[in-house]
């Protein structure tokens, strides 16, 4: 091949490779962005409108929702960012949320714990957070809770994005019915239950220990993890309550969880409450129910 035909081909390699930067370019932002607080409401996200939005997560997989701080990346995609949905009290929600508002005064801002019966009680120290006002916030660990903001979810997408509204529409049916089937499974479950006791090192069920008609005991009390008299008191409430499973968060430090579950014989089991699939995160969870306890 001479230098003139070189030239060619790299000339259309070259301009082909451009057209397709422009052209990812512009799909991208014909797709927009919608921003979330966790990976649990991305899925709902990109499950009602096919992937057919980039979805931008606050908190990604593995940090603390109490203590994170958003990077750079992360601002500049909510900047441009039509709808953020938050949960409404997680710890970097409180400290962020007068910040998160001004970069994108245009933004709508869904708050999706609006209308939920909120779990309220004192201040709770977390150590390296405090539960603004005491309120409980793992609302997305309930599929009655989720039943409830799926049509929030729905209706401000719709809102935003009207060139996707037929396609959302069509596929809410699906996306709730799939929530609902969750939610039946459960409370099938629960109801064919005896014993509904059920050890947490950090409590993120609490919503749907309430819903279900579970009593969910902590091992972390008012925020802070035990100390040995007060590991005594949880081995010993344990063995009361002939608690059988322990859940805990694979954020947090296992020690303490290991030694109540070989002192009371009670099965330990990671969950991972942030897990972009919460159907399947959920069914594990019931599976967990089904198994451990009668």
């Amino acid at each position: 091949m001479g230098k003139e035909g070189f030239f060619r081909l790299f000339l259309f390699v070259f301009v082909t490779f451009w057209l397709h930067a422009c052209s990812a370019g512009t799909e991208k932002d014909k797709k927009g962005i919608v921003s979330v607080s966790i990976m649990p409401v991305g899925y709902f996200v990109d499950r009602l409108t096919d992937s057919g939005i980039e979805v931008n997560v606050m908190v990604p997989p593995g940090a603390s929702h109490a203590t994170y701080s958003p990077t750079t990346g992360q601002l500049r995609d909510l900047s441009e960012s039509g709808i953020y949905f938050r949960i409404g009290y997680l710890g970097y929600e409180m400290a962020f949320i007068n910040r998160l508002s001004g970069i994108n005064p245009d933004m709508l801002v869904v708050d999706l714990s609006e209308g939920i019966g909120l779990i309220r009680g004192e201040p709770v120290d977390h150590g390296d957070h405090i539960h603004e006002g005491g309120i409980d916030p793992h609302i997305w660990m309930s599929p009655k809770v989720i039943l409830d903001i799926l049509p929030a979810i729905k209706n401000a997408l719709v809102i935003t994005y009207p060139d996707l509204s037929e396609a959302i529409e069509e596929r809410y049916p699906e996306v709730y019915d799939e929530v609902m089937e969750v939610h039946l499974v459960l409370e099938e479950v629960a109801a064919g239950l005896e014993k509904k006791e059920f050890m947490i090192f950090h409590p993120a069920l609490t919503y749907l220990a309430r819903d279900y008609g579970f009593n969910q005991i902590p091992i972390e009390r008012h925020g802070r993890e035990p100390s040995p008299a007060m590991l005594r008191q949880v081995i010993a409430d344990a063995r009361v309550q002939e608690v059988s499973v322990i859940f805990i968060q694979e954020e947090f430090d296992i020690r303490n969880a290991q030694l109540v579950g070989e002192e009371t014989g009670a099965r330990l089991v990671q969950i991972r409450p942030l897990d972009y699939d919460w159907t399947g995160g959920m069914k594990e969870i019931i599976e967990v129910f089904k198994s451990s306890m009668k």
